[in-house]
């Protein structure tokens, strides 16, 4: 995705992922998120707390500092905030500056991510946050797995672009995603709501393979599969979908891989893969081999977009494009989150 037609690279009106939930406790831990760094970490009762990681005082990260009881020290001259963000002790006086309070995040839990809210704090509402229950990961019914963190370097719009036009997996994952080959040559359906907007595409009678028969032990056969990429907003787009018999038409289950997208610069982003699904929940070994899946397809992305952000830093405007028919969800996805962007814009 070339440069937004908006003055600012992403909208801050919006929750998004600033951890998995695991990797918060009580360890201090620094992220930087939209150009600001962050420190996340839980108070002794558990809470999960996110507050501004440079310390006023000379912008020492504190993520390098500590926690004394749910107090954050700063490791350089000792200032020490409360887990509201204010400033409450400073060794050196007993006097405590004005406006040295760090800022405080709205955080919310939901399907083991930690997403915090980066707008204004009065506009912060839960009920936009995604449904994780209905996606899998906090439903109990539904086995989760996640995948390791990755930060690539490029702008998070070029991993929108990527999700949105699956046809690559008939190219980059050829060797890595069973039934990708077959991906560029499935037509396009596009579904849209006012909350998300789906580029379908169905693959069918798609012959068994060893990925298939781990999935469905007891299917024998060809299978319907679902190539759905939802965009339900910038920081969460799902892929996967149902599985079908071919023959008789019976749904065999629904497994969704969710991509959790997080700016971290403008030329950067934070990328978490979620995969869950609703069928074999005590098959380990299919667990084991969605992520060890994920640690080959992963870094397949991660070089084409980066590959395709060193072109555009590189060069002194932007480059014409072309799209294809299939490119019609990605350039209405453009237009939402366009429009999203300037909508803050004319509010400021």
């Amino acid at each position: 995705m070339h440069p937004l037609k908006t003055r600012q690279p992403y909208p801050r009106n919006q929750w998004w992922a600033a951890a998995y939930a695991s990797e918060v406790g009580r360890q201090l831990l620094g992220r930087t998120i939209l150009g600001d760094r962050i420190i996340l970490y839980r108070t002794e009762s558990g809470e999960a707390v996110a507050l501004s990681g440079l310390c006023p005082h000379r912008a020492f990260p504190l993520e390098k500092g500590c926690l004394a009881g749910d107090r954050v020290r700063c490791g350089y001259h000792g200032f020490t905030f409360s887990s509201t963000g204010a400033l409450e002790e400073v060794p050196s006086q007993t006097a405590i500056p004005a406006k040295a309070d760090l800022r405080r995040f709205p955080v919310a839990e939901r399907g083991g991510v930690v997403w915090i809210w980066t707008g204004a704090e009065t506009l912060a509402d839960e009920t936009l946050l995604p449904d994780m229950a209905a996606l899998g990961p906090a439903n109990p019914d539904w086995a989760t797995e996640q995948h390791i963190p990755a930060t690539i370097a490029a702008r998070y719009t070029l991993l929108i672009d990527n999700l949105l036009d699956l046809s690559h997996a008939s190219f980059i994952h050829a060797d890595t995603i069973p039934g990708g080959d077959y991906v560029a040559s499935l037509p396009v359906e596009l579904v849209e709501t006012p909350a998300s907007l789906n580029v379908r595409r169905i693959g069918r009678g798609l012959p068994s393979n060893p990925f298939f028969k781990l999935m469905f032990p007891h299917h024998e056969g060809p299978l319907d599969q679902a190539f759905d990429a939802e965009y339900f907003g910038p920081h969460l787009i799902r892929t996967g979908g149902a599985l079908f018999d071919s023959a008789g038409g019976a749904r065999l289950g629904t497994q969704n891989y969710l991509h959790i997208i997080t700016p971290e610069t403008p030329g950067s982003l934070h990328y978490f893969v979620v995969t869950s699904r609703d069928f074999a929940t005590g098959n380990p070994a299919l667990g084991r081999t969605h992520v060890d899946m994920g640690l080959r397809i992963q870094p397949q992305d991660k070089a084409a977009i980066e590959a395709i952000e060193q072109v555009l830093q590189g060069l002194s405007h932007p480059p014409r494009e072309v799209s294809a028919r299939c490119d019609t969800g990605a350039l209405k996805v453009r237009h939402r989150l366009e429009s999203q962007i300037r909508a803050e814009e004319q509010a400021a």
